[in-house]
């Protein structure tokens, strides 16, 4: 997979191809906070608007929307704190104050991004475990657990599967053959949970009217213009300076419904028919957990066998024709990239570079280190390493990693290994090890070595009888 480096790289040699467009964009999008901008493609001169270059994921200090988060990345705790509340970047600011030891604080900062309905089920399981993080070391030990099942609420997410085992509770794999699996006492999970409203009903049509904002957001709504009525509705949430504002907004939202807040139910089940299994041989067998290489290649290209990016990486695992080279010592994947389409070649070669990764001193086998550094390259967890040091806690150093896709990437495919492996009934001691605030996550946890050889039968021997 193309590393930011990799696409500046390429950018430099060819940004007068047609490709190099898609390459540009998807170097923006994983640049790391504060890095100069790459070469743009020479026709992209003067046609693009700063905004079609700021949603491209530029990351900048000259992006307002981007201050707090390039304050944090810059240890300007104090500053992220400052800048996030002013343009209502809650998530940031929970970090900043978090990592400051303001845990009071950065619980009401993550609460903030969970009562916003406009958010995504991964953005907003997350914000709940983070809440109940922060509310532990605040002394708000009744928080933690309602907070935990607001985050199980999403139980294919990533911190929506670690809230629910830190609470015991196993989510139901739905379509997995003629009998789902189920775990746990499933009739009081907190997944199965719908959303309640959350305040009475004379009080949320008292709110509309008399608050001019959520009249706009509901006029809108009625007159088919959805996204101006989620645009009203996130920044009336933002700009909301009480605890009872906050409710009345996040309760409007859930009024309306996902038709306006843009959410889906995807996360809120899991089901084994989004869990393709594809028959995938590479050459020389598996060398990583077969789970890892199905959530990589399911993340990368869906299991396209035939993928290839603007950036020119190819196949199921999106493998780099130079890496091939590297990884294999054969050149000819240079001048014949092709062969990585075959997907034999590249789930091999997919899991040379994750044990390359592995193998790294700042990585030490650890699987969240490992697969942000498969999207991004392991220089930003590195650095990430470096900040926080080798014993930080995981989970603040993956939110540490100054690449945004990066961030995103590896909850993403480590949630979909963990639903592999359930699938497969396989090992979570890596999931156990996380759930337990573990300072590291050994992929080794979940291996299981092969059965041993059967034993040769003996066969008892015939005498030969004599021909005298």
């Amino acid at each position: 997979t193309a590393t930011y480096e990799e696409l500046a790289a390429w950018l430099e040699e060819y940004s007068d191809l047609p490709s190099a467009e898609r390459a540009w964009n998807l170097a923006m999008r994983r640049r790391p906070d504060g890095a100069p901008e790459p070469r743009r493609p020479s026709r992209m001169w003067g046609s693009r608007t700063w905004n079609s270059i700021a949603a491209a994921g530029g990351n900048t200090a000259a992006d307002p929307m981007k201050a707090a988060r390039v304050a944090l990345t810059r240890d300007d705790l104090t500053g992220a704190v400052c800048r996030g509340e002013q343009i209502g970047d809650w998530w940031t600011v929970g970090l900043a104050q978090y990592r400051l030891g303001e845990f009071g604080a950065a619980k009401i900062a993550f609460e903030r991004v969970l009562d916003d309905p406009t958010e995504d089920g991964w953005v907003r399981s997350g914000a709940a475990f983070w809440a109940a993080r922060a509310a532990a070391r605040s002394g708000q030990q009744d928080r933690v657990q309602p907070l935990l099942h607001r985050a199980g609420t999403w139980p294919a997410t990533f911190y929506g599967q670690i809230a629910l085992r830190q609470l015991g509770e196993e989510p139901a794999i739905e379509n997995l053959g003629p009998t789902p699996y189920v775990g746990g006492d499933v009739r009081r999970a907190s997944w199965q949970a719908e959303e309640p409203i959350g305040v009475d009903a004379d009080e949320l049509d008292e709110f509309i009217r008399s608050e001019p904002r959520a009249r706009r957001t509901v006029a809108f709504f009625e007159v088919g213009r959805r996204a101006d009525a989620r645009e009203e509705l996130r920044t009336g949430l933002r700009a909301a300076v009480t605890d009872r504002g906050r409710q009345l907004w996040a309760a409007l939202g859930r009024a309306l419904g996902p038709r306006v807040t843009g959410s889906s139910d995807d996360v809120r089940r899991i089901d084994a028919t989004r869990y393709a299994q594809p028959v995938i041989e590479p050459d020389g067998g598996f060398t990583i957990e077969r789970s890892l290489v199905y959530a990589i290649a399911r993340k990368e290209t869906d299991f396209n066998a035939r993928a290839r990016s603007g950036a020119g990486a190819y196949g199921l695992m999106q493998v780099m024709p130079t890496t091939a080279a590297e990884l294999s010592g054969d050149r000819s994947f240079v001048s014949d990239p092709e062969r990585l389409f075959l997907p034999n070649v590249n789930a091999r070669l997919g899991q040379a570079y994750v044990n390359r990764v592995l193998a790294l001193p700042a990585i030490n086998g650890d699987l969240l280190r490992a697969a942000a550094s498969y999207n991004a390259g392991p220089g930003p967890m590195v650095m990430a390493v470096r900040k926080l040091g080798h014993d930080a806690d995981p989970l603040l150093l993956i939110e540490t990693i100054d690449v945004p896709q990066a961030r995103e990437y590896v909850e993403k495919v480590v949630a979909a290994y963990w639903i592999y492996q359930r699938m497969n009934g396989r090992p979570l001691n890596t999931l156990d090890a996380v759930a337990s605030g573990a300072t590291l996550i050994p992929l080794a946890l979940d291996y299981v070595p092969p059965p041993p050889p059967p034993a040769p039968v003996e066969v008892a021997s015939v005498p030969t009888v004599s021909a005298n």
